[in-house]
């Protein structure tokens, strides 16, 4: 069976009925699980023997091991015995669960140097000033270079500095004698301070909590400095609430100790992020700071990455990424070739277009597709909530109604995702119709770039061969392209596009001095 990160052990009474035979078929499952259990006997025997008595039922100690954080993680080891009797067909109940700590502790690094070239001290202390002096200096002068490290032997030691040196003296090969002439340094800075450190994930936690309240407190003064009335009070109250729990955090940081100087540095993390969001000076005209909407996405892209990273995380542990990983990449390449045409698609259909004469580069079908893909990003959130509240074991895993709540949300978010990506094309659109009756620049559109042209034709007016409206002259318009089939041109008055044979005329670019209204003077 495939192994997954068991990051959490959860000790865990369970009771399994049905005679030897269910004894059996569950001490099965957990060995193929890696679960270690030990037999406490019948139910109300031994170690529950204040319980009802029941020969047909037997009682196990089960270390379940379960995957993410070690909040709720007792829900998760009731969840994960209760799935496996329903999916092995046995009748196993779990009564009590708690949470083994594991944690591990951070003991202080040393490096390893050697203490041949410290000098002797001299005896009797000398009695002139200068000697006195001299060795003084002398003795800085080798301190300073140990801590630069140029007598390091390249071995590692932790634990307290007395264990720490008695490691590095123990001999490095079997029946070695002790070294007298080796001593050691701090490495990590972490040498006989006054404080006491959290365990490993402990601290990592904490970290993790003032990250997110720095976030919080960066978008909630952007939003209080782009923001008007008493919206601007609500913010800033956010923000200096969140600051004070940023501050608070800091000086948890260590177990016993070291309260102040925490919270002064997280305090200083906290301003040192606002003032970047806010950029120079938010009253300033060339201000440089964040906007309300980067504010909020902001966040947003934290939330979704740490949510896709968990769902890596568990996945590269169960093998599903063995398959997963190939088949997004073999997805990959047709789907962005057909998103890369989407808008140009959408585009052309808005104002009536044949694809010939008004197709794009490569590199523009590209960065439609990477605009597409950035509000189809929004997807995102599905899978990321999903990992997110999996995690924290806030939900059952295989619930009907928590899949169906999950799926109706990615429904939403997709029809969002192809709203506002067919907004792009019909906004483009309708300013390229506004530019056509008012004179105006035409905007382009990801390397479709229409301008203002003059049409001469090489042939009588009356033998031309338009199809879409009738060519006059004198008026400029707005051309596409040269295709297969002819000029594409869009015609103002009757607000379609016209196309004409390019054999029958010749396009003369538009200069500013005649204001796009005449011809005559370009012929």
């Amino acid at each position: 069976m495939a192994r997954v990160h068991r990051e959490q052990r959860v000790w865990t009474l369970v009771e399994v009925r049905g005679g030897p035979t269910g004894w059996a078929a569950a001490e099965e499952v957990w060995a193929s699980h890696s679960w270690t259990y030990t037999d406490e006997g019948t139910l109300g025997a031994g170690l529950t023997s204040e319980l009802s008595v029941d020969p047909a039922c037997k009682v196990f100690r089960v270390e379940v091991r379960v995957s993410g954080a070690p909040l709720r993680a007792v829900n998760e080891a009731e969840w994960l015995v209760a799935r496996l009797a329903k999916v092995h067909v046995i009748e196993m109940y779990p009564r009590k669960q708690a949470a083994l700590d594991r944690d591990r502790e951070i003991p202080p690094r040393w490096r390893v140097h050697t203490t041949d070239h410290r000098p002797a001290l001299p005896e009797p202390e000398p009695a002139s000033r200068r000697e006195r002096w001299v060795r003084r200096w002398r003795q800085w002068a080798v301190d300073w270079s140990e801590r630069l490290g140029r007598y390091d032997t390249g071995e590692i030691v932790s634990g307290t500095k007395d264990d720490a040196r008695a490691l590095a003296r123990m001999g490095r090969e079997p029946g070695e004698e002790p070294r007298t002439n080796v001593d050691v340094r701090p490495l990590d800075g972490r040498d006989g301070r006054r404080t006491v450190a959290r365990r490993e994930d402990d601290l990592e936690r904490r970290l993790t909590r003032i990250f997110v309240g720095v976030v919080a407190t960066a978008t909630a003064a952007v939003l209080a400095g782009r923001s008007d009335g008493a919206a601007v009070w609500l913010w800033v109250g956010c923000a200096v609430a969140a600051f004070c729990v940023v501050v608070m955090w800091g000086g948890r940081l260590e177990q016993s100790g070291g309260a102040t100087a925490g919270r002064l540095v997280a305090g200083c993390v906290a301003l040192f992020a606002v003032a970047t969001a806010l950029g120079p000076s938010p009253a300033s005209p060339g201000d440089t700071g964040m906007t309300k909407g980067q504010a909020l996405l902001g966040p947003l892209f934290v939330f979704v990455g740490v949510g896709i990273s968990l769902l890596v995380r568990r996945w590269t542990g169960n093998g599903h990424i063995v398959w997963v990983g190939p088949a997004v990449l073999a997805a990959a390449v047709p789907v962005l070739a057909v998103l890369g045409k989407m808008l140009h698609w959408a585009y052309r259909d808005e104002l009536g277009l044949d694809a010939d004469g008004v197709e794009a580069s490569g590199l523009w079908e590209a960065a439609s597709a990477l605009k597409l893909l950035t509000l189809l990003s929004m997807l995102l959130l599905v899978p990321a909530t999903w990992a997110v509240v999996r995690h924290y074991h806030l939900v059952r895993p295989g619930g009907r109604t928590v899949a169906l709540a999950f799926g109706l949300a990615a429904l939403l978010l997709a029809l969002e995702a192809g709203t506002l990506g067919l907004q792009s094309p019909k906004h483009a659109a309708d300013e390229l119709k506004r530019a056509a009756v008012n004179g105006r620049t035409p905007p382009s559109y990801f390397g479709i770039a229409p301008e203002w042209m003059c049409l001469q034709p090489t042939i009588p007016r009356a033998e031309l061969n338009t199809k879409g409206g009738i060519l006059r002259p004198e008026r400029p318009y707005i051309v596409f392209g040269e295709g297969q089939s002819g000029v594409v041109v869009w015609n103002a008055a009757a607000g379609d596009p016209m196309t004409i044979p390019g054999d029958q005329v010749r396009t003369v670019p538009v200069g500013e001095e005649e204001g796009k209204t005449d011809c005559l003077k370009a012929r």
